[in-house]
């Protein structure tokens, strides 16, 4: 073992098997948020013509060898820490830390999320659904104080807190708690598309009138919706290309991430056939999922009532919120089990993001502290818990940092940090898989993939279609007039390359001060991070 790093060894173990693995990245991908935001966005008159099936089924494509390209990384470099690990050892350690910062910065962000969608989202509309069901307005006016910027920040700094202390237990703790909760949310999900194929607009909506009516006073709001927009009013419009391509921000903000894994390759047993199944397989099982939500959400209350119910201003019609798509399924039944299964499974979506990104982030400290690059306690693991500590308590602090900015700060209330990770993160792994079996000849031929297509290595293709994939999506956050990032409004996209370049700013300081010490780093990249 080199004598370079910080450990002789990580002190992690192997916990998560193939289908721990496989639901980790579902519920980072996260169905129900896609839908949600999918549902509400697209059909709401940004994006005429656009088909939301296109959509899905064209960033499916492009995001599945991104998705192979990290499964065949993590196959060959099994190690903690993601496209760090992988880029340091094929192209160079400053670029591989700079990706990795990269994701890692914008990652702490989306800890807090995610923390504030289980109150915005999650326990609000819960309480709402209960609330209308059972005739009790305290619930409803309960469910409101979760929706305010008090409310959504105090919510996710609890939640936050409580999966820290979860992750202090071990990975295997939470992979427990992860599978349950995954089976209810599922469930939950089931139900609403059953509940949705039930019905047509005919039925639906009058389902939506009646459960509407308590907050709007409006015997029939949906009328009163139309009546607000005027001649705003959503129609769907013919087909569009154009449009189609541009809309796939909404869809890849969930699929282009079944790559969640990659971030605790040092703590999945079998990483070999987990990684290789559960990453790609979880792409195309969420993309089936979607696909299948959406066309339940269009069957029950069509296009029309969608795309006006996404443009209007809910205050306008005295709605205050704009229901979830699982909050119009429990419009439609008045069944106290279904009501609750519903609610509670949407709830548990709400922050499926959250716990993974605070994984991930401590999986990337404790990966550069490994290295030298941060200091060496950082890279501390429990004896007992086998848990690194102070990187996990480091990482939640941070997340409820963003958390409380993310709550009382509309700014950042924006997919606009997904293209950061698009431009600076996943392009760049899949440029350095193009080179991984001629930077790297040794450790490719000994790896699970050397596999090739003639004499062209599978994972060198499957990288140059990566790079194509994600300059394609990158080009469309550019064109979406609801991503947040444009040329025309540039804040956001200097935010995201001053994310970017910071990374080589630290990474040459951490390297300047440690030759001060007398330590040069580049010894430890001659060889990947130890088990």
């Amino acid at each position: 073992m080199s004598v370079h790093f910080a450990r002789k060894a990580t002190g992690l173990v192997r916990q998560a098997g193939a289908k721990d693995v496989f639901i980790y990245n579902v519920n980072f991908i996260n169905i129900a948020i896609g839908v949600t935001f999918m549902v509400l966005f697209m059909p709401a008159g940004s994006y005429p013509g656009a088909n939301l099936y296109w959509s899905t089924i064209l960033v499916t494509l492009l995001a599945l060898p991104t998705s192979l390209v990290y499964a065949m990384f993590a196959s060959a470099m099994p190690r903690s820490g993601g496209e760090y690990v992988y880029i340091s050892r094929v192209l160079s350690p400053l670029w591989g830390f700079a990706a990795n910062w990269n994701y890692t910065i914008w990652s702490f962000f989306y800890i807090g999320v995610p923390a504030a969608f289980l109150g915005r989202y999650g326990i609000s509309a819960l309480a709402r659904e209960l609330g209308v069901l059972l005739h009790r307005p305290g619930l409803v006016q309960l469910g409101a104080w979760f929706t305010t910027p008090l409310g959504v920040a105090i919510t996710g700094t609890i939640l936050i807190l409580l999966f820290a202390a979860v992750f202090v237990a071990g990975v295997q703790t939470y992979m427990r708690i992860q599978n349950l909760l995954f089976a209810i949310a599922m469930a939950g999900l089931v139900v609403s598309v059953a509940l949705l194929f039930h019905h047509t607009p005919a039925t639906a909506i009058a389902a939506f009138n009646r459960y509407a009516q308590p907050f709007t006073g409006f015997g029939d709001t949906y009328r009163h919706i139309l009546t607000t927009l005027g001649s705003g009013q959503i129609h769907q419009a013919p087909m569009s290309w154009r449009n189609t391509l541009v809309a796939m921000t909404w869809p890849f903000t969930v699929l282009g991430f079944s790559i969640a894994s990659a971030y605790i390759g040092g703590e999945i047993k079998g990483a070999n056939r987990a990684q290789l199944v559960g990453m790609p397989g979880s792409l195309l099982y969420s993309a089936a999922w979607i696909l299948v939500t959406v066309a339940a959400v269009f069957h029950a209350f069509g296009y029309r009532f969608l795309g006006n119910l996404g443009a209007v201003d809910p205050s306008a019609v005295h709605l205050g919120f704009t229901p979830t798509f699982s909050e119009l399924s429990a419009s439609l039944t008045h069944n106290l089990g279904w009501v609750l299964l519903l609610g509670v499974g949407y709830l548990l979506w709400t922050y499926a993001w959250l716990p993974i990104y605070l994984l991930t982030t401590t999986r990337n400290l404790l990966a550069w502290a490994l290295d030298g690059l941060l200091p060496a306690q950082v890279a501390e693991v429990h004896d007992r818990w086998h848990a690194p500590v102070w990187a996990i308590w480091l990482s939640a602090l941070l997340g409820i940092g963003f958390l409380w900015l993310y709550a009382y700060d509309p700014a950042f209330a924006t997919i606009a940090g997904f293209f950061g990770q698009v431009a600076g993160t996943f392009l760049i792994t899949s440029w350095a898989a193009i080179w991984f079996p001629y930077r790297q000849p040794e450790m490719f031929e000994a790896s699970p993939v050397a596999w090739r297509v003639g004499r062209l290595p599978l994972i060198s293709l499957l990288g140059a279609l990566g790079v194509i994939g994600m300059s394609v999506i990158a080009w469309a956050f550019l064109q979406d007039p609801l991503s947040g990032i444009s040329l025309q409004h540039p804040l956001m996209l200097l935010i995201n390359a001053a994310v970017f370049v910071s990374g080589f700013l630290v990474f040459w300081v951490a390297r300047a001060v440690r030759a001060r010490q007398g330590i040069d780093l580049s010894l430890a990249y001659a060889e990947i991070p130890p088990e």
